[in-house]
């Protein structure tokens, strides 16, 4: 962007003035110039009139006494000494050269001049040439006093011309006098007028507008808050512009105020927040905090709404100003999250008081009845550093136990699981991004016949390292991250791409999130439709408590059973079956959990679950399948007990290539 130039308001005012002055003198040069040409031509036709005028008269009352040509001719040579430069001549027209003769001399120079032939029409003339000589011709009209003298001619007739020509140095001297005495005067007063126009304009414009622009950009808001400016001026619109920006200050300061506050404060609650809190603890101090979360709340929010749950918070944030106790600082730190925090150490008595404060909460509105409220809490006493995500480890250690609260101490190897989820989600997203990902294939047998003819599809991770991670390791982290559908994506299509050019089934995990998303869902679809064999390829749905939302689940069987491909349970009988729900499952497969078959030959409990889930499998006419087959002993037990498919170590482990 060009560097923009600027100029003072007292330069602009210069330079206007200095740009009209010039103007102004311009003007007055050229009107003297116009007015001196229209002066002199008035006053040289004036003068040449009345010196023509005088002349016929003289030489009229000589021809009235008889005089010759020539005594005419002594008479014109003294009037033209009577002027320095100043010369006449007479010319005769055809009517006096018919009655009294021709003088030749006289006769060529009218012939030779178009000026005198104009004039001898009648016609006045006037010139002045560059030498400032005024030439004026005048033409002689007969008068009826001519007519006894001049019997040839006719009243109103041309007698002659009289030339004259004088010089005009002393009209122009005098008009330039004038002219220029009319120049400088005005310019004098034009300098005047505008020296005045300039020092009032600084003194009642400028002057102050200088002040008031040093004042506005002297204000500051911060740390003068009431800070106003005044300018020492009785201009209305300087005063207007002075009222206009101390109203603008006051605004300013008004919205300031407010975003200052809103930077520590919570609009909602009108607690202190976040950034509060962090400035509170800023410079190592050791601190106690008592983190608090309000239970289910994303549910309370998802069911009653967010109008709801913001009266919820305003209620609880009002129980709590009321029960925190001395020297504690109560902030809202997140969305349900609210903490206290104080110098000294927290006593285990004060932390169930006010729990129990809360609990006995209750909220009743015309969209709910009597909502009983329960908050759990995360402690860390005495500690400098990171207080709230040790906090936030205590909160959660507390959740996964089922206690209202719980002490940092207690909760450390809890801390070892974050860093161990942190650093496999990242390794994860590397392993992605550097297509590290890859498919190890495990045979699946046919109980009644040992030839391969399936597989089933598992991922594995190659570190940097080159070393191979097993799921177990990884898995379990990103099942719940935005990576997890990504992973199912790329092992669906390692596995679809291996297996085209075969003859052999396949079959491939999917976790209950893997149907819940849309996107991976409408991936698995398209899959199918583009896969030239569908019916050889199976998905095991893992059972779990997760699966609870079996409306979805039995309409992607219903579109997968459309597309040809198979269905199965996986981890079937792991601890949680609801075989109402099971029952509505059109599956093609259970694949009884390894749990059940590892002990198989050893404990009757586990053989007789494992004998009533195929009996059960039979009579839906679903095929069933065990894995973790170690040994022959168990191969043969589940043989025996009328298993359709085999797989394990002892079938085969799992390799990158199959056959």
């Amino acid at each position: 962007m060009p560097k923009e130039t600027l100029i003072t308001i007292r330069r602009l005012v210069l330079n206007i003035i200095g740009v009209f002055l010039l103007v102004s003198l311009t003007f007055e040069i050229l009107v003297g110039i116009y007015l001196k040409k229209e002066a002199l031509n008035n006053l040289a036709i004036e003068d040449a009139r009345h010196t023509s005028e005088l002349v016929f008269e003289n030489l009229y009352t000589k021809m009235q006494e008889g005089w010759s040509k020539k005594d005419i001719e002594k008479i014109l040579k003294r009037l033209n000494a009577v002027r320095p430069g100043m010369t006449i001549h007479v010319y005769r027209s055809k009517i006096v050269e018919d009655a009294y003769g021709r003088v030749e001399e006289d006769y060529r120079k009218v012939q030779s001049d178009d000026l005198i032939q104009k004039a001898m029409k009648g016609k006045e003339i006037i010139t002045v040439n560059r030498e400032n000589t005024i030439r004026y011709l005048y033409p002689l009209r007969v008068e009826k006093r001519c007519l006894q003298c001049h019997v040839n001619a006719m009243v109103g007739d041309i007698n002659g011309v009289i030339d004259i020509s004088l010089p005009a140095r002393q009209i122009v001297v005098s008009l330039d006098k004038m002219i220029l005495y009319f120049i400088v005067t005005l310019g004098i007063f034009l300098l005047i007028f505008f020296l005045f126009f300039y020092w009032m304009f600084d003194k009642r414009l400028v002057q102050p507008l200088i002040e008031l622009s040093r004042k506005i950009a002297s204000t500051k808001v911060r740390t003068h808050p009431e800070e106003t400016i005044h300018v020492d001026s009785n201009c209305r619109e300087l005063k207007t512009l002075e009222k206009s920006f101390n109203t603008l200050i006051k605004q300013i300061r008004f919205y300031y105020d407010k975003l200052i506050a809103s930077f520590s404060i919570d609009p909602l609650t009108g607690l202190y927040n976040i950034n509060r809190l962090k400035k509170d603890l800023e410079g190592g101090k050791r601190a106690s905090m008592l983190l608090l979360n309000i239970d289910r709340f994303k549910e309370l929010n998802d069911y009653y709404g967010f109008e709801v749950g913001d009266k919820v918070l305003k209620d609880i944030a009002r129980r709590l100003k009321k029960i925190v106790p001395e020297e504690t600082t109560l902030y809202r730190i997140g969305g349900s999250e609210f903490c206290m925090v104080r110098f000294n150490a927290f006593d285990p008595n004060e932390i169930v008081e006010i729990l129990a404060e809360i609990q006995s909460l209750t909220f009743e509105s015309s969209t709910l009845e009597e909502l009983r409220i329960t908050m759990t809490g995360g402690v860390v006493q005495q500690q400098n550093t990171r207080l709230i995500e040790k906090a936030s480890i205590a909160l959660n250690a507390a959740k996964r136990r089922n206690k209202p609260f719980e002490f940092y101490r207690n909760a450390k190897e809890i801390e070892v699981d974050y860093k161990r989820h942190i650093r496999w989600i990242k390794e994860v997203e590397e392993a992605i991004e550097e297509d590290r990902l890859i498919v190890y294939y495990q045979p699946i047998v046919k109980a009644s016949q040992p030839e391969v003819k399936k597989y089933e599809a598992l991922v594995r991770l190659v570190d940097r390292n080159g070393e191979i991670h097993l799921p177990g390791e990884f898995l379990e982290v990103v099942q719940n991250s935005r990576l997890y559908a990504r992973l199912t994506q790329i092992v669906i299509k390692k596995t679809f791409t291996a297996f085209k050019k075969s003859d052999y089934s396949f079959s491939l995990n999917l976790h209950i999130n893997d149907i819940k998303d849309p996107m991976c869902r409408n991936y698995i679809y398209e899959s199918l439709r583009e896969y030239p064999e569908p019916e050889r390829v199976t998905f095991e749905i893992l059972e779990s408590e997760e699966v609870s939302n079996f409306k979805l689940v039995n309409e992607f069987i219903r579109t997968v059973h459309l597309l040809g491909a198979k269905v199965a349970i996986d981890d079937f009988g792991s601890g949680y079956s609801n075989f109402h729900y099971l029952l509505k499952m059109k599956v093609d497969f259970y694949k009884i959990d390894a749990s059940l078959i590892r002990y198989i030959t050893k404990d009757p409990n586990s053989r007789m679950l494992v004998e009533s889930i195929v009996h059960f499998a039979g009579k839906l006419g679903v095929e069933t399948i065990a894995e973790y087959v170690e040994t022959e002993e168990i191969a043969e037990m589940c043989k025996a007990l009328g298993i359709d498919y085999l797989q394990g170590f002892y079938i085969g482990k799992p390799t990158p290539v199959t056959g």
